[in-house]
């Protein structure tokens, strides 16, 4: 029985260790991203960037994303994160007198700057740029934002990374409850074959 168990891990060990090499071989992967996020909005840069308890919205903070790449030094991403404001929280200078849903739709172009001067298939982490677009949907009202921003992947295994970026998003309308903030993203990402699409 003991020899059954080692043999069934070795094969599985085995497996995931092909299975390895083909995302590493494997050109322009979809990516698939689960994960967290994190608002803070005071309406301050700087002003209460450490009280957390007050200025940081974190309730139901679920991320998804689907990015595609592009000969490793580029990808395109689409992004839906949910989260919510909380009556009492300080959200655009102003404590909240009831609690706001937010739901954000976001579409960013990134470019991998470590590829410069790292190599790409063997570094324990990948650092990049991104710059893109999206709509913050606060109770279902739509703020249009324009996106810059910063993050990193860290090795884990072939096929995933632990991810973690940072955006800054500035409205771009005249929406009365959209206002200037940032989003911070932490999870996993994984990276899949073209034969998961079939």
């Amino acid at each position: 029985m003991k020899f059954i168990h080692q043999f069934c891990i070795l094969s599985l060990l085995t497996v995931y260790s092909v299975k390895g090499q083909n995302y590493l071989n494997q050109e322009n992967p979809w990516v698939l991203g689960i994960g967290v996020n994190i608002i803070y909005d005071s309406g301050s840069l700087f002003d209460g960037v450490f009280n957390l308890k007050e200025n940081y919205n974190y309730n139901t903070p679920i991320r998804l994303s689907l990015e595609k790449r592009f000969k490793d030094d580029y990808g395109f991403e689409i992004s839906g994160s949910f989260n919510k404001f909380l009556e009492g929280k300080r959200v655009n200078n102003k404590i909240l007198d009831k609690s706001v849903n937010i739901f954000i739709l976001d579409g960013a172009f990134k470019y991998y700057i470590t590829n410069k001067y790292l190599n790409k298939y063997r570094a324990l982490y990948e650092g990049y740029f991104s710059f893109g677009g999206g709509s913050s949907f606060y109770d279902k009202t739509p703020a249009t934002t324009a996106n810059l921003g910063i993050g990193i992947n860290y090795y884990i295994s072939e096929s995933i990374r632990f991810n973690a970026q940072a955006t800054g998003k500035i409205s771009i309308d005249n929406s009365l409850k959209g206002s200037n903030y940032i989003q911070y993203n932490i999870g996993l990402i994984i990276r899949l074959e073209e034969s998961d699409f079939d």
